[in-house]
């Protein structure tokens, strides 16, 4: 896997690039840095969120189709506390899903563990500094 970034302004805002040439920009939170930051896109902690999210949802999805749940759409919120330190690694991170569809309750439960527990590489790394929890709720549909 390799990622190329390149710097866009005069502080810290960069465009990265994967090896597919899909691209997406980071940006320091705004005035961070000294300043230089605008806020004008996700910050490498945002992203790291972003990935535990977007990881463990994939994993539940094929998960929930292998158990010929009618998965009709989910939502996926992420939550972390970090470290008052330098370094900041998260110390907390809670994500929670919003199921939509015909799903059997139990199913959901041990879907979710799994995906977030087991099968997700972002939430294993993360776990090497964080407590990872997470919950859910069905919207039957």
């Amino acid at each position: 896997m390799k990622i190329e970034l390149n710097r866009v302004n005069e502080g810290v805002k960069f465009e990265a690039t994967s090896e597919e040439g899909n691209s997406l920009f980071i940006d320091a939170g705004k005035g961070k840095m000294d300043g230089m930051g605008e806020g004008s896109a996700f910050s490498p902690m945002q992203l790291v969120l972003t990935g535990v999210a977007g990881c463990a949802c994939f994993d539940l999805i094929h998960i929930l189709k292998k158990q010929r749940q009618v998965i009709n759409d989910v939502k996926i919120s992420v939550e972390g506390d970090r470290v008052d330190a330098v370094p900041a690694p998260f110390e907390k991170v809670h994500v929670h899903f919003q199921l939509f569809g015909e799903i059997n309750e139990a199913k959901a439960k041990r879907a979710v563990e799994l995906a977030v527990e087991k099968y997700c590489s972002v939430a294993e790394m993360v776990k090497s500094t964080a407590t990872i929890t997470h919950s859910f709720e069905i919207i039957a549909e």
